[in-house]
């Protein structure tokens, strides 16, 4: 009897591997690529499930206003080529600016950027990570674990920092430096096919668990650096530099061999509930397509038209303050709505008291200034 059961449970776990796919590294961007994804700041029906397979996931709710498309280059032509001769390939980060990847057989990489500061403080810096972060790893199957570190270390003087920060300090420093540390716990928990818009896959989900820490030290003449990131947080409050500290964020990655996009990264909320955000791998044929290089500060609505509810999404914005305002075709201002944004957010907005018609909307920022003025139009069932 024993060996029976014996043999029926190596029956089913035989089965069950015979079910999941192998994804391998014709999954890694190379040169000449172009990558098309779409972002859903808030998604709805849909749901995280439970480990194993094989399982059938429905992602079809998603939405997004446009298209991201990110061409991948040759290293050698990124403008901080020479800090990172060993890269291969260079992908925008958006707000991040430039990424170089080292690409093998068995691991994607990102060796360094040249961008803007892990804080958000507007800083640029040109930096390695040490060692390097694996974006992709081949061949990946179902069950597989791995445990990752990398950390940057980015100096600077305190006359590149924002007067914001320099502001709370009750010193003012000769020179700054970031620490980030990141430490992420790779799984890959379940597996089979994922249909997002415009498409189905056959898919791995891998689960990342990643604990980051970001610090702040000063150095003053001669005494040695020290860490004053609780007091910065202290003072400032998180929503002031919610970047610095230690956070924990939950995604799950959908990787297939169909494609050089991940078909889907769903982020959870902190209490790891329910999705937070969703980028996924959207149609290469479409009437709206931004270069992720290239994106300006603008907000877009969508659905458009839309009924009742629409959703503006804010992107590429410099934190600070911003007000929506909406007009009919008289001029006439017939909603107003603030909001703190830092990079990009999206919000749902009630417009069932609005009549059906054509109206506009602008975004602004707290210096008056208009970044975008364009079209809604509100219809009626």
């Amino acid at each position: 009897m024993k060996k029976l059961v014996l043999s029926i449970a190596v029956l089913c776990c035989g089965l069950m591997l015979q079910a999941q796919i192998t994804v391998t590294n014709a999954m890694f961007p190379e040169v000449g690529d172009t990558l098309y994804t779409a972002i859903d700041n808030m998604p709805s029906g849909i749901a995280i499930t439970g480990p194993g397979g094989p399982q059938s996931w429905n992602f079809t709710s998603l939405q997004s206003p446009f298209t991201r498309q990110n061409v991948v280059r040759a290293a050698s032509t990124g403008s901080a080529a020479g800090l990172f001769p060993s890269a291969d390939v260079l992908l925008s980060l958006g707000n991040n600016g430039e990424g170089y990847f080292n690409v093998t057989s068995t691991r994607f990489e990102l060796v360094g950027i040249s961008g803007t500061d892990p804080i958000g403080q507007g800083v640029q810096v040109q930096t390695r990570y040490n060692p390097a972060e694996v974006y992709r790893r081949a061949p990946m199957n179902a069950f597989d674990v791995n445990q990752t570190q990398s950390a940057l270390l980015v100096a600077f003087s305190a006359d590149d920092l924002p007067s914001a920060i320099l502001d709370l300090l009750p010193i003012t420093p000769d020179s700054l430096r970031i620490r980030l540390n990141n430490n992420r716990v790779d799984i890959v928990d379940a597996w089979g096919t994922l249909t997002i818009p415009g498409g189905i896959y056959d898919v791995l989900r891998e689960k990342r668990t990643q604990y980051r820490d970001v610090r702040l030290d000063i150095k003053v003449g001669f005494f040695p650096w020290q860490d004053i990131t609780e007091i910065v947080l202290q003072l400032a409050g998180i929503e002031g530099i919610a970047e610095l500290g230690k956070d924990t964020t939950v995604t799950y990655n959908f990787f297939s061999n169909e494609a050089k996009e991940p078909i889907a990264i769903v982020t959870m909320n902190d209490a790891e509930t329910a999705p937070e955000m969703v980028e996924y791998k959207a149609k290469e044929i479409v009437s709206n397509v931004q270069n992720t290089s290239g994106l300006k500060p603008s907000v877009y609505a969508f659905p458009n038209p839309a009924i009742v509810s629409v959703r503006f999404e804010f992107s590429n914005l410099p934190k600070g303050e911003y007000t929506l305002r909406i007009f009919n075709v008289l001029g006439e201002e017939v909603m107003k709505k603030r909001y703190h944004v830092n990079g990009s957010r999206t919000e749902k907005v009630d417009i069932s008291q609005l009549r059906k018609g054509a109206y506009l909307y602008s975004l602004v920022n707290d210096r008056g200034k208009t970044l975008a003025t364009k079209r809604l139009v509100v219809v009626r069932p």
